[in-house]
């Protein structure tokens, strides 16, 4: 359990950077008093209690579970090089429809990535996190974590569109999401 807190420092050290410090404390500040498991409720999407529970008990917080469930998203977004406006849109209503707050230090963080793409070693310290994940959690609770995140991710991936609707997933973008999954195992 100590390497996956470990891990999950990491991971948030990754999420919300030295310049973004102060965003992680103000996020923290937001979801202290609040029960964990109905804030991981509102980041993840996950309804089901005994998987928020078992989240719980190996040490995921609200802010891994964000960084957990927003960086998919990002990552897709910028696989291609740019960001389209539809695919922002879709980001910024999956953060909403997870209890993100549009003036919360959370949703600070997203804009800046949806302004400027972020460094590659956020997704490898999110999968190193997903590793530590899948030592710590069932297959049931596992799997629901990745379906929730990766039909986020596809989410995204439709928005971009294509040309008349043809193409509207492209190959980067399969191959992001597919990379995405295979953290999971």
């Amino acid at each position: 359990m100590d390497d996956l807190q470990n891990r999950r420092k990491v991971l948030e050290g990754a999420f919300f950077g030295k310049r973004d410090q102060e965003l992680l404390q103000k996020l923290k500040a937001e979801i202290e008093g609040q029960e964990a498991s109905e804030v991981l409720r509102s980041v993840s999407g996950i309804e089901d209690s005994a998987v928020l529970e078992k989240l719980i008990q190996v040490g995921v917080t609200p802010e891994s579970l964000s960084a957990v469930s927003l960086i998919p998203l990002v990552a897709v977004a910028w696989c291609d090089s740019s960001l389209e406006s539809t695919e922002k849109a879709t980001i910024l209503a999956a953060a909403s429809d997870s209890g993100i707050a549009p003036e919360s230090a959370a949703a600070a963080l997203l804009d800046s990535w949806l302004e400027s793409r972020p460094e590659a070693e956020l997704v490898e310290s999110w999968k190193a996190y997903i590793g530590g994940l899948k030592e710590q959690l069932d297959e049931a609770s596992l799997n629901q974590l990745k379906n929730s995140v990766i039909k986020k991710a596809e989410t995204v991936a439709d928005s971009a569109g294509g040309f008349l609707g043809i193409g509207k997933v492209s190959d980067k973008e399969k191959q992001a999401i597919a990379d995405l999954a295979a953290a999971f195992g």
